[in-house]
Formats: C-alpha cells, sequence, structure tokens
C-alpha cells in the first residue's frame, strides 16, 4: 500500500513537472496519496497494541 502511495506521488510529480496544463489532474491525485496516507495511519494505529500514537 505504501508502494502504491509513493507512486502516487511520483505521478504528481511528473504531472507537474511534463504537463503542467494537466495541475487539476495533479492536485486530486495529491489529495488522493494525503487520504490514503491517513488511512493507512489509522488502519496501523487502530489494530496496534500500544496506545494510538505513541510509537
Amino acid at each position: 500500500m505504501e508502494f502504491a502511495n509513493l507512486t502516487l506521488i511520483f505521478v504528481t510529480a511528473w504531472l507537474v513537472w511534463k504537463k503542467p496544463g494537466r495541475e487539476s489532474l495533479a492536485f486530486a491525485l495529491l489529495v488522493t496519496s494525503a487520504l490514503l496516507t491517513a488511512f493507512l495511519f489509522f488502519l496501523g494505529t487502530r489494530s496496534s497494541i500500544l496506545p494510538p500514537v505513541n510509537y
């Protein structure tokens, strides 16, 4: 899942660099990446033995 997140970030950076006209798509991919990161964080802390955010 982290690979998918890194791929989204890479594609976003590539779109901004090579095709600046597609910045709305790049922004949507960046928001998707941020939501995926938050989801993975909550999923990892929810099923953890330790209390949340106590790593």
